[in-house]
């Protein structure tokens, strides 16, 4: 495979490589085939996130053009006179279209900026600033933040200005350590399924438990700033793009690897084959015009991560004939168990505690009085309280659940962490394995209620503010809380506690209860009221305007999450406070929701934004507008 024959892939030259791209897309397609539905997901919330794959954007929700267009035209106008009618007009759409008329006056301001001070201080039109601002602060959430600060600071909020700037600050933490890093997590999820059978949900968590997310997230900034830097002629553009292509894939397989280093190393290895790999990312122009036809699902189902799977293919490749090159800064490519498995006597060794634990018995729950107790422990994982000999248990059957994991290592299906380059002492111990399957108290149940309404209503509030430039509190209830994600939160850490053991079938599972509850509340409020709460037309797949797709995949990915991360987290927090006081606080506030939710049926929260004045009724209002004049 690496010398001689037809099928090779590499044939040593004196700059660069020779690869057969047909051999190399024939494995590739191998590795997709085996772990289709792990990658397709993947890439989906790498999508979902805007973290690439950003021609594929307009696949999960059919966006509108009315008000862009509407908007468009008039910045032609350049007369103040003429803005201000045009403000007028706006206003007397609906008393309540307060965002609408803001969002085209910010519009109508940041243009008209544009064209009375193109040659001052802040002049947006020309030079390679202009391009890094442009890049940075278009089609992004960025963009929303940088036009609602002009709005505010053009017309003196001085309060939500600072609270905008709270809110820029979360959303560069998300995209430095959150959107942008997911690329390598990406690419390490790749690598290793081109080698092994099975990748683990942890994965997702690789560069936490390494304790190397933060060196990793400022190296892919690096990358992005080097990148922008390129944009600036666009011959150079290409050049840059390709020869730091691989800091992804190297940070990936060693996160010790400093940015800098990275990125030379990147430099270094691509140095002669830029052009290869341009030539071959040109060959999926089929794949790309294909999306265009499908509407995306093309892209979503089969070319986004098709392409990684021959991107990882090479970079494999190109990794072995650069180590065999002997190119400076290879050796810190040391994780040679990515690319090959271990031999059966290693894997003996490594794990001869593993095997001895599994062929123990599973623990009972003997310890749990009354058949009734058991039946909602096994099948809800539900408990009255967490005794003494409840957490003894807990504790067995996480070091078990441990070594259920470590069995696949053993076993060769999947990646070896116990052989990995980065020492055991260096991980996250807290973060090596979290006992999901633990049972849940009463009281952390209620408090878990109220925890997850109270973060589905600060998601809501933070969307919407980003989205329309008003603090609005969203939902049937007056409280800061939206119970349906609290009721949605239990109805998944109960109700689905026996597949819990399988992540993608709770992934599923999620998305069908989850959908559930969202379209059966739907109906129910508009049944009584005659209001909507949420109107998902113009999205892509909804049904009946009440549950959407990319809504439901946000649903099932934060389940994940949830459920396998930040409710044992919670849980363990929970069980930290006094039962004396834990018990009286879960009583009480959940009777505080109850009591909200008993006078807003009575009066229930509505308003702009909450019951009515959608972004699907904005578009047509501003239609009406523009064919009455």
């Amino acid at each position: 495979m690496i010398c001689g024959g037809r099928g090779e892939f590499l044939e040593k030259t004196k700059d660069s490589f020779v690869f057969s791209r047909k051999d190399l897309k024939r494995e590739a397609k191998n590795n997709f085939k085996h772990h289709y539905l792990m990658y397709v997901v993947a890439c989906l919330f790498s999508l979902i996130i805007q973290a690439e794959f950003f021609t594929s954007d307009n696949l999960i929700t059919v966006r509108r053009q009315v008000v862009a267009d509407a908007v468009d035209a008039f910045c032609e106008l350049t007369g103040m006179e003429d803005v201000r009618r045009i403000e007028n007009a706006y206003k007397s759409i609906d008393a309540d279209a307060d965002s609408l008329y803001t969002d085209v006056k910010q519009f109508l301001y940041s243009k008209t900026l544009e064209n009375d001070n193109a040659n001052k201080i802040f002049g947006r039109t020309r030079g390679v600033l202009n391009q890094v601002i442009n890049y940075i602060t278009e089609e992004t959430i960025v963009s929303n933040l940088y036009s609602v600060v002009v709005q505010f600071i053009a017309f003196g909020n001085v309060g939500k200005l600072l609270l905008i700037i709270l809110l820029a600050v979360i959303a560069a933490f998300a995209w430095l350590f959150i959107r942008n890093l997911y690329i390598a997590v990406n690419r390490r999820i790749f690598l290793e399924g081109r080698t092994y059978k099975r990748i683990p949900f942890s994965r997702y968590l690789f560069f936490i438990r390494m304790k190397r997310w933060i060196r990793a997230s400022f190296t892919m900034a690096l990358r992005t700033a080097i990148e922008l830097l390129g944009m600036s002629t666009i011959i150079g553009f290409p050049i840059v793009h390709y020869g730091f292509f691989l800091m992804p894939y190297i940070i990936a397989e060693n996160p010790d690897i400093k940015p800098f280093e990275a990125a030379k190393l990147s430099w270094l290895m691509m140095r002669g084959n830029k052009w290869k790999l341009f030539m071959m990312s040109m060959s999926f122009m089929g794949w790309y015009i294909l999306g265009s036809f499908t509407f995306g699902l093309s892209n979503i189902f089969f070319s986004n991560p098709y392409m990684i799977c021959c991107y990882s293919e090479y970079y494999a490749q190109i990794r072995k004939h650069a180590k065999e090159k002997g190119i400076r800064g290879t050796e810190m490519l040391n994780d040679e168990y990515l690319f090959v498995r271990a031999d059966s006597n290693t894997l003996a060794d490594v794990y001869s505690d593993v095997l001895a634990e599994i062929s123990k018995d599973d623990y009972s729950l003997e310890h749990l009085e009354g058949r009734r107790e058991k039946f909602f422990a096994k099948n809800f994982g539900v408990i009255l309280w967490n005794s003494k000999e409840e957490i003894e248990y807990e504790n067995r059957q996480a070091h078990r659940m441990k070594m259920q994991a470590y069995e696949k290592e053993a076993t060769g299906l999947v990646y070896p962490s116990r052989l990995s380059p980065i020492p055991e002492q260096r991980r996250i111990k807290a973060l090596d394995n979290i006992h999901y399957m633990r049972h849940y108290s009463l009281s952390s149940l209620a408090m878990l209620f109220v925890i997850f309404s109270n973060f589905g209503w600060t998601w809501e509030l933070f969307y919407y503010f980003l989205m329309k430039g008003q603090l609005i509190n969203r939902g049937f209830n007056h409280g800061p809380w939206l119970p349906i994600y609290g009721f949605g939160g239990l109805i998944v850490l109960m109700g689905l506690h026996r597949v819990r053991k399988r992540p993608v079938v709770f992934f599923f599972s999620t998305i069908i209860s989850c959908g559930a509850v969202e379209y059966f509340t739907s109906w129910f409020l508009e049944a009584a009221f005659n209001k909507k709460w949420w109107d998902y037309s113009g999205y892509f797949l909804n049904l009946n305007s009440r549950i959407c797709a990319e809504g439901l995949f946000v649903f099932g990915v934060c389940g994940l999450a949830f459920i396998y991360v930040l409710a044992p987290l919670l849980d363990n927090l929970i069980r930290k406070i006094n039962r004396k006081i834990l018990v009286p606080l879960a009583v009480a506030l959940v009777m505080i929701i109850a009591a909200d939710f008993v006078y807003s049926n009575f009066v229930p929260n509505t308003g702009y934004g909450i019951t009515g004045n959608f972004d699907y009724e904005d578009d047509v209002a501003v239609e009406s507008v523009l064919e009455e004049g």
